[in-house]
Formats: C-alpha cells, structure tokens, sequence
C-alpha cells in the first residue's frame, strides 16, 4: 500500500478517532456514567479495542449511553457490532427512486476514503439481506418515469458511451495493480456522472444508461475499496450502487455487487450472511441468464459454506458451478464477467478447498488455474499463489510453502492491494516460530 496512515481495525478507535478520545477519555466516561472501579484505565480499554477482554455488560451500557445508542440495541447485538450503528450507510430504509440513488451516490462521494478508514463492517448480517432483499423487490421503472428536468446541458449518447468506456478502463487497470490505487481514481468519475444526473439535460434511455453507468462504477468503487482494506467503505459504495442499478433497470450489476457483497462477509468469517446473499443474488436475476454469471455465484458460494461449516454443501455446488460452465453461452454473459474462469480452478474455489481439508487438491486446481491465467491478472496471480502456499503449509510442505508465498509477495510487491498483503501476513503468522527459513520470510514481507 501507498497510504501509511493505519487502518482502523475496531470500531471502539473508530469512535476515539471521531470523537478524539483517548482511551483513559473512554475509561473516565464509562466509570462515571457506571460506577465500575476502572482502575487499570488505559490498559482496560486498549484490551477492549485489541480483542483481549470484552466489557462487562454495564460499561458497554454506559458507552452506549454516552453516545446515544438505546439499551436494546446493545443487548440485540454483540460487543463490538452494536457501536457501528453510529456509521451504518444512511436511507437504508429510503424509497428506491431515482432522487434517492443520487442522494446516496453523492453521500459516498462526500464521505471518501481518506477519513474512512475503517477495517470493518458497519452493516449487520440481517441488514445486509435486508437490503438484498429490498433491491430484489424493485420492479423495472418505466423508462419515461425516470426523466427529469435538471437543467444545463444536453447529455447525449457520446458522453454516456465514453462512461461506459470508461469503466471497461478500469476494470483491466483493477486486474494489473490492485483496488487502492484505483479507489482514488473512481472519484472523479463518480463526480462527473453525479453531475450528468443532477444538471444535464437528457433523454430519458440516456438518463437510465446513466443510473446504470453509476450502478456499475460504484460496485467497482466498492470492490476497490474493499481490496484496500476499506470495508466500512466498501459497504457505502455498494449500497448506492444497488439502487442506482436497480434505477437503471439493470439487476445483473445488483446481483454482481450482492456476489462481492457476499465474498466480503465470507472474507469476514460470515459464511451464513453470504450464502443468504448469493443465494438473494441467484433468485433475483433466475435461471435464464447467463449461465457464466450462474458459475461465478456458486463458486463463491463454495468457500462461503467451507466457512460456514458444511464440506458437503460445498463440494455440492461446485459440481454445480463446474456444469453451469461447461454449459454456458457466451453471447449471454454481461461484459463484467470477462475476468472467470472455470470454478474449480478459481482462487475462492481453492481456499474453500482448503478449508474443508482438501489441500492437496486445491494445489491442483489452484496450479491448473494458473497456468491458464495471462499475466494481465497480477493480482489474482499473487492471491493464486497465496492460495497455494496455504495448502502446501497444510500439507506440512514448509520450505515448499514458504518459496511460494515467497513468490506471491514478489508479485505483491507492484501491487496497491492491502488483501494480497494481508493474506500474505496471515500466512506468515502461521508458519512454524523457530524456523529460520519462516523469519526470513517475515522479515522479507515487511518490505514489500
């Protein structure tokens, strides 16, 4: 990464961060609104915000109060979800309409990344399907229902074909360096497009082209943010684009964004949410479209219920992702979906493998995917090899582990992309303390 400034990680320092706390500041406000005996003040609270400890339940009662969060919303959620209801996206609950989806496609844009630090979820796993479920219940607008008079100038088919160009751009630039770099040029293109819909003058077909030009950028918007390590972010930008798609008339990008909605949770450690998402995404768009589409849904479903506990499950739908690609038909497959290739050689595909102790054939598969996979995808190349590494560590190939990973760090190392290294950090963790090769490695890894 680029940006030295650290992620926020907990939604406690968060909150500090906002509010400029210190932690002895949260200390003395949870003992006065409570009466607990907060003797070891600073360090309570900096175990709270590093995992160590949880609160006691009155001193998350007392934190509650003092930032104006009701009693039952505490007791209905665990420590520390119930503290990001402060920051969850706004009009969660709004009309899907169009003055709604530019409203919120502006609130991202107002927010940014650059104070939005946060490393983690905002939206519970109920809220995130509620959404799912409240895009897959918009019916199809009339196209000549989404016209409105803005003012300014004529917008016609040449500037919103060079948007839709546009997009294709950095789908490919995404492919070669990684979602932080890209994070940071997706603004001024979400500018221009919210300007088109607030001011320009145009058709109403050109005026649902450029819903759906939105709809798209911000699922990409989303997905940089959340290869940057900005899921707080991610979930703003996905959020609009649901409604702007959904504007649009376009529920293959919905689907599409619920998909990496879903791969977020899963990366999270909320295989259930993410099924339910797929699962939302599959139902939504049916049976008739693209079987490719079908195939990218059930293979990121494969590592959701690896996660989620269920071998079985998994090793069911990727039978069934694996036939949705032998049968598909290219001319139905939307232009996003260039990137997949067959799921059983995909990257999520190979992690959920592993999680279902089957390494030894993840490194088959992982390895056939690479072979097939052009140099244009460094990023996939690096996770493909990270991947990898995991398997052969699970199969006690150390040395053999450790030169792959080796490999994908050097890969990395021209990449803005915080998942790679993360993914490359955790692995690191897991290998054996007291071998030389292993520090080496680490050490190496600090320099990337």
């Amino acid at each position: 990464m680029t940006d030295t400034q650290p992620l926020l990680r907990h939604p406690l320092t968060h909150v500090r961060h906002v509010r400029r706390w210190s932690l002895k500041d949260v200390a003395d406000l949870v003992q006065r609104r409570s009466g607990l005996n907060m003797a070891a003040r600073r360090e309570k609270v900096w175990r709270w915000e590093n995992g160590r400890a949880v609160p006691e339940l009155e001193a998350q009662l007392a934190l509650a109060a003092e930032l104006g969060i009701d009693t039952q919303t505490v007791l209905d959620r665990p420590w520390p979800s119930w503290l990001t209801v402060l920051d969850a996206p706004p009009a969660i609950d709004a009309a899907w309409t169009p003055q709604v989806a530019t409203d919120v496609m502006a609130e991202c844009m107002n927010t940014g990344t650059e104070m939005d630090r946060r490393a983690f979820l905002t939206l519970s796993g109920e809220t995130a399907l509620a959404v799912a479920g409240a895009w897959a219940a918009v019916a199809a607008v009339p196209a000549d229902k989404l016209a409105h008079a803005t003012g300014g100038g004529t917008v016609d088919t040449e500037i919103v074909t060079w948007v839709e160009d546009r997009l294709v751009q950095l789908w490919h630039l995404d492919d070669l360096i990684g979602g932080e770099y890209c994070l940071n040029l997706t603004r001024a293109d979400l500018q221009l497009v919210h300007r088109l819909l607030r001011r320009g003058r145009c058709r109403s077909d050109i005026e649902q082209r450029l819903h759906r030009a939105a709809g798209e950028l911000l699922r990409f918007s989303g997905w940089a943010a959340f290869d940057a390590d900005r899921h707080a972010a991610a979930e703003r930008y996905w959020h609009a684009g649901l409604r702007n798609a959904a504007v649009g008339g376009d529920p293959m990008t919905g689907a599409y964004i619920l998909s990496q909605m879903a791969m977020q949770r899963t990366y999270a450690g909320d295989g259930r949410t993410a099924i339910n998402l797929l699962e939302a995404a599959r139902d939504k768009i049916g049976t008739g479209a693209s079987r490719t589409v079908h195939a990218m849904l059930d293979a990121w479903q494969v590592r959701a219920h690896a996660v989620a506990g269920e071998p079985q499950q998994a090793l069911r739908i990727l039978a069934r992702a694996d036939d949705h690609w032998e049968h598909r038909d290219a001319e139905e497959d939307p232009p996003w979906i260039y990137w997949m290739a067959r799921p059983s050689t995909t990257i999520e595909v190979g992690m959920g493998l592993v999680a279902i102790g089957r390494p030894d054939t993840a490194v088959r598969l992982l390895e056939e995917g690479m072979a097939e996979r052009s140099a244009d995808y460094a990023r996939d190349t690096a996770l493909g090899l990270a991947a990898i590494a995991e398997a052969q560590l699970d199969q006690h190939d150390v040395d053999g582990a450790i030169e792959t990973a080796r490999r994908a760090a050097e890969t990395a190392s021209g990449l803005d992309s915080s998942r790679v290294l993360d993914r490359l950090k955790a692995f690191g963790c897991h290998l054996p303390t007291r071998a030389p090769a292993a520090e080496e490695f680490r050490s190496y890894l600090g320099t990337v």
